[in-house]
């Protein structure tokens, strides 16, 4: 468990001061104010005729109206009272505001609304003094116009601790009280602990930094349904199928034939002086992927595939095409190539579907003639759909059906379709994960040739199977990799906050025009170095000791809950990247974590809040420096309703027990969709989503 270093005090604290003459002072002037309360609540009972003497409220704050009026007028350090014989404090002449106490053209420049208003104090006499901050809103012209309540005293001000004479004051401004954008001044006036000075130190105006994020969101629709993943898993296109040479094989005769173009021949037939040779070769034709389509009379296994004129897969489907198996004769006579080719060709198709709950894959050719020589009188291709190795997946030859017949005579140009179906061999071992090749066959024959054949396949359609990611065994396409949507709907805080990572900083975490995918963390027995992914949590949002959430108690005051939905909603620190990724910045890079940081206060920093009914915003904390945006992680202070309902179906249904399987360093995208329109590209990032 992590333990939180305590922040520094927000405010100012009451004056103190080790001297016996002023701790006299501090103890006559709160007897003072004790009488003083108790005589003022027992008059206000008997006023009321209760009988019972109550302690009257604070004073209502009452703003200073002149703010030249001398400072014992407004006596909020402790009364003026001349208990020994001595010279008045002075304030310094150049009071200052931070951070980081950078002055701009005569107006300090201050990064945070929890402001540190600064000046020194001097006391003749060598004794403490403190000072007096009196904070005003400007006028057009600079000048002061409003007095800002900096506390709930009658005169709305912050008085420092005692310092030595000639030392540095300060006090700190408490949060809420000073607004983002907004130039202020101030000035300050010392107390001895008897006596005022005369006159307020020189005016100093500073200015509050502008938010860098407002992102205007809508009300959580509670009952907003589930997205739908399937909506979002684009096709990948993968490499098309590499051939693999099926022995035995001969050169072929005609040296135009080189084996670089991919032929593979069979024995010259003596009788008819033909030699036969085939390969598979791409074909990205229009019209080739018009028959395929066209024909397919089976249902398709992926019904998506007539998009596409080449390979691709999804997690558990492939559609792998876009080339045609060639069969070619090359007439001998007297031993000597002719120079006369016959020609037979088909189109290709294939696909396969997975099942991430039974082992079982099912697989799907459409063979489409497209030329054959009349010469050949007929060809008979014989079709092979299986795993390259045996031991790993059982075929079962019982279950291929094919419709229409395998041979192909002049003049007949019919499609046939055959399907067979797949089991993995590894579903009933528990805790594991193997990777199965499937392969196919073609051998053509025709009346006047021998056999030649060629074996192909789609190296990057790889399946792994596993009972790892759940106890029901599954298989996938391990290459895919799919991709996480958050619902708006239902959680527009967490969703923007995700968005504004991934798209503002350089790691750009999940995004997939970056090119830069999460890593997923599983559970620590699940994962190769048994780590926790709470443990990253732990170092983004610690709890204290006591067991208090981060968020509860150094999180964004002004985060919104939502009691209404969830009636013991709490706050909730809310951390992009994930944990259960390598890109947590909680991840120690020693064992593969990529934006490793020793603290959640490395990242930036917001926090969503509902300024109207019907009306959100993610806003940067205003009481942190201006992120840089070369952080690389996320903390955001939210409802914890909306942050833990956020990643509802994750892993569970995408990365676990669901169609995606997810294993440990397995990478997938996060895409926000309903945040496309909003430009990332400047400094300040201000957007309305979804789109005006």
């Amino acid at each position: 468990m992590c333990s939180i270093a305590p922040k520094k005090a927000s405010g100012a604290t009451n004056p103190i001061t080790t001297s016996e003459d002023y701790n006299y002072v501090s103890r006559l002037t709160k007897r003072r104010g004790i009488l003083t309360r108790i005589a003022m609540g027992a008059a206000a009972a008997l006023l009321l005729g209760s009988g019972v003497a109550t302690a009257a409220p604070e004073a209502a704050f009452i703003p200073n109206t002149d703010p030249d009026s001398a400072p014992s007028s407004r006596p909020a350090a402790g009364p003026e009272k001349n208990i020994r014989a001595g010279s008045r404090p002075v304030s310094g002449k150049t009071p200052k505001a931070g951070p980081t106490f950078t002055d701009v053209s005569g107006v300090w420049q201050v990064n945070t609304t929890e402001a540190v208003l600064r000046n020194t104090v001097t006391d003749p006499d060598g004794d403490k003094a403190n000072l007096t901050f009196e904070v005003y809103t400007t006028d057009a012209n600079g000048n002061p116009k409003t007095q800002v309540k900096l506390d709930d005293s009658q005169y709305g001000v912050l008085v420092s601790d005692y310092v030595a004479s000639g030392k540095t004051a300060e006090v700190k401004v408490p949060y809420g009280k000073l607004k983002p954008g907004v130039t202020y001044t101030f000035h300050t006036s010392a107390y001895d602990g008897g006596l005022y000075e005369t006159e307020w130190s020189p005016w100093a105006k500073f200015k509050i930094r502008d938010r860098v994020v407002d992102i205007k969101l809508p009300e959580p629709d509670q009952g907003a349904a589930a997205v739908n993943l399937e909506d979002y898993q684009e096709p990948q296109q993968i490499d098309q199928p590499a051939m693999r040479a099926v022995e035995p094989t001969q050169p072929p005769l005609n040296k135009g034939l080189r084996t670089s173009d991919g032929w593979h021949c069979g024995e010259l037939n003596q009788k008819t002086g033909i030699q036969p040779c085939s390969r598979i070769v791409p074909d990205h034709s229009a019209a080739t992927k018009k028959a395929l389509t066209k024909a397919m009379k089976m249902a398709d296994l992926a019904n998506w595939c007539a998009t596409y004129t080449n390979s691709h897969i999804k997690r558990t489907e492939a559609c792998i095409g876009g080339f045609n198996y060639e069969y070619e004769g090359i007439v001998v006579k007297d031993g000597k190539p002719t120079g006369e080719i016959l020609n037979a060709s088909w189109a290709v198709g294939q696909q396969y579907k997975l099942s991430p709950t039974t082992g079982t894959i099912e697989e799907k050719i459409t063979l489409v003639p497209v030329t054959l020589d009349e010469k050949f009188v007929s060809v008979t291709l014989n079709v092979e759909m299986d795993c390259l190795l045996a031991t790993d997946c059982a075929t079962d030859n019982t279950s291929q059906k094919w419709d229409g017949a395998l041979e192909w005579t002049v003049g007949d140009w019919h499609t046939a379709e055959g399907s067979i179906t797949h089991t993995w061999n590894g579903g009933t071992t528990a805790d594991t994960s193997q990777m199965l090749d499937l392969s196919a066959k073609i051998t053509g024959y025709a009346a006047v040739a021998n056999p030649s054949a060629i074996r192909w396949q789609a190296v990057d359609a790889q399946i792994r199977c596993d009972t790892i990611a759940s106890t029901k065994p599954g298989c996938v396409f391990h290459k895919y990799i799919p991709t996480w949507v958050m619902n708006f709907k239902k959680y527009p805080a967490a969703v923007a906050h995700g968005w504004l990572i991934q798209s503002k900083l350089p790691n750009h975490p999940g995004s997939e025009s970056a090119g830069k995918p999460m890593k997923y963390l599983p559970q620590a027995s699940k994962n190769a170095h048994n780590h926790d992914p709470q443990r990253n949590r732990d170092v983004i949002c610690p709890k204290g000791s006591d067991g208090k959430s981060w968020a509860s108690v150094y999180g964004n005051p002004d985060a919104t809950l939502l009691p209404e939905i969830k009636p013991t909603d709490t706050p909730s620190c809310d951390e992009f990247a994930y944990a259960s990724t390598y890109n947590s910045g909680g991840m120690p890079a020693s064992i593969g974590g990529l934006n490793e940081v020793t603290s959640g206060d490395a990242c930036v920093q917001t926090y969503a809040t509902r300024v109207k009914q019907g009306e959100w915003h993610l806003y940067d904390d205003i009481r942190e420096a201006a992120p840089t945006w070369k952080e690389v992680c996320g903390r955001s202070t939210m409802s914890g309703w909306i942050n833990s309902g956020s990643m509802a179906g994750f892993p569970g249904t995408f990365a676990g027990a669901g169609k995606y399987h997810l294993l440990d360093e397995d990478k997938y995208w996060v895409r926000f969709p309903e945040f496309e329109h909003c430009d990332a590209s400047q400094t300040t990032v201000k957007c309305t989503v979804p789109k005006a």
